[in-house]
């Protein structure tokens, strides 16, 4: 049965060396989740996190970015 109360959250992680690696992390709220990521790796940077929700909203922004643009709409001044 899935906990309703977190969100599984992906991260993009720096680590001492400038490499990046991904990191999942299930938290109540983003703020606990940059905790959590804080905590499990104190020697790395979180360069992003991302709930699904932010993924289908950043995916949808893309998609309507590709039509404009094959349909001749896309607005460059935007």
């Amino acid at each position: 049965m899935i906990d309703k109360r977190y969100t599984e959250y992906h991260a993009v992680m720096v680590d001492e060396t400038g490499c990046e690696f991904g990191a999942g992390i299930s938290a109540q709220s983003r703020t606990e989740a940059y905790d959590l990521l804080r905590e499990f790796y104190p020697e790395s940077k979180c360069v992003q996190l991302e709930s699904p929700d932010d993924a289908r909203e950043r995916e949808a922004r893309l998609y309507h970015s590709i039509m404009a643009e094959m349909d001749g709409d896309e607005d460059w001044d935007d």
